[in-house]
């Protein structure tokens, strides 16, 4: 094996997927493995704002809109098939985001943190993680990361898992957070958060289908 060989043998050869629990590092986790790994790293943010760029609008978005055709078909035939005049907006907002994580892929390797990643490409290019800690870990490490006040902590934590839960069940048909839902599922209070990018960055180089 030459030097480039062994250079590159040890990049990520996937993209990453990676979703998780509010307060678990997920985010952390997510970045780091990026800079690691040299690749790009896209957050739900920024791929609502590379969406936003684009010239179709999801209050503009119809059943027999051209933008369906293609790639992004078959998550609306899956999941939008039922008889309506117009798509909700919630709806074409997955639609469209999901067509920009498609976009992203074809670029090539990147980690994406959230909006259903894993599930929108679900194909063997990908090793999908999810994040998930104790609860005395993701309070202490609120109160320690996040300007939130201690005693609306567990409220807020609550409420963001909620609205991921609801997100992901509802566009997916999957339970948010099942471990058989993805190819890894991992504590992050039981390991550093260096061990766990390392693990994973070696699993996406393993994965066999």
């Amino acid at each position: 094996m030459s030097l480039i060989d062994k250079i590159f043998s040890n990049k990520s050869k996937r993209i990453i997927t990676i979703d998780g629990e509010y307060g678990s590092g997920a985010y952390n986790i997510a970045a780091n493995i990026a800079e690691k790994e040299n690749i790009k790293f896209y957050d739900s943010k920024l791929i609502e704002l590379m969406t936003l760029e684009k010239e179709v609008k999801p209050e503009d978005l119809s059943k027999d809109d051209s933008f369906l055709q293609g790639t992004i078909y078959d998550l609306y035939r899956e999941n939008y098939s039922y008889s309506q005049e117009d798509i909700a907006f919630s709806d074409a907002q997955f639609l469209m985001d999901s067509r920009t994580i498609r976009d992203i892929a074809k670029k090539g390797q990147c980690v994406i943190l959230g909006k259903c990643a894993d599930y929108v490409l679900g194909d063997d290019t990908v090793l999908s993680v999810f994040i998930y800690a104790s609860e005395d870990f993701k309070l202490n490490r609120i109160e320690k990361d996040y300007n939130i006040k201690k005693d609306k902590i567990e409220a807020k934590m609550n409420r963001e898992d909620m609205k991921r839960k609801n997100h992901y069940e509802r566009n997916t048909g999957r339970l948010w957070g099942k471990s058989s839902v993805y190819d890894l599922s991992i504590d992050s209070s039981a390991f550093s958060f260096d061990t766990i990018e390392d693990i994973i960055i070696k699993l996406a180089n393993k994965k066999i289908r």
